[in-house]
């Protein structure tokens, strides 16, 4: 399907309903601007507003996809419907799960950089201190120490650790979309 053969029959079929751009995007839940790019050829309709596009239309969603409208049985077009809806349906699902993971590693490379960034700060401060109290001094309470060098050399591993692990993996989910 050729982005620009499909703008050409939703133009077509839209004169032959006499609908304006303005009411099928109003029907489609999308601006007038986005079906004026899809009939220009700038660009697809999303996923979700095919099948309500065919059906505002008046065409099977598989005489949209072919960008040819066919005066034969509707039941033929049933079966072809139903394969294509799947088909959306499976890409809807793909669609959650990808971002999902995305957001997924994100965190976990934000949850690295945090650490490895804690942990110099720890490496640079080489003390810890905590005071808690009252408003004047006597009933103040301050605790102080130093720390052991180990401890900011593990919060950095791991940190270091998720971070490669997560734009490893989102590298691979890029470089696997291609």
């Amino acid at each position: 399907m050729e982005v620009k053969e499909l703008g050409l029959f939703i133009v077509r079929l839209r004169k032959e309903k006499q609908i304006t751009q303005a009411e099928l995007a109003k029907r489609l839940n999308v601006t007038d601007k986005a079906v004026s790019r899809w009939e220009r050829g700038l660009g697809f309709p999303d996923i979700n507003t095919l099948e309500p596009l065919a059906d505002v239309l008046g065409v099977s969603l598989a005489e949209l996809m072919k960008c040819d409208k066919n005066d034969v049985e509707k039941e033929t077009h049933a079966d072809e419907d139903a394969g294509i809806l799947a088909s959306l349906d499976i890409a809807k699902i793909q669609r959650r799960k990808m971002i999902n993971k995305i957001i997924l590693l994100l965190f976990s490379s934000i949850v690295g950089l945090g650490l490895v960034f804690c942990a110099i700060y720890l490496l640079i401060k080489e003390s810890w201190s905590f005071s808690f109290g009252g408003n004047d001094g006597p009933t103040s309470v301050f605790v102080a120490g130093r720390i052991n060098p180990v401890v900011p050399a593990v919060i950095a591993v791991v940190g270091v650790i998720m971070l490669i692990i997560g734009i490893y993996t989102l590298v691979r989910l890029q470089n696997s979309d291609k």
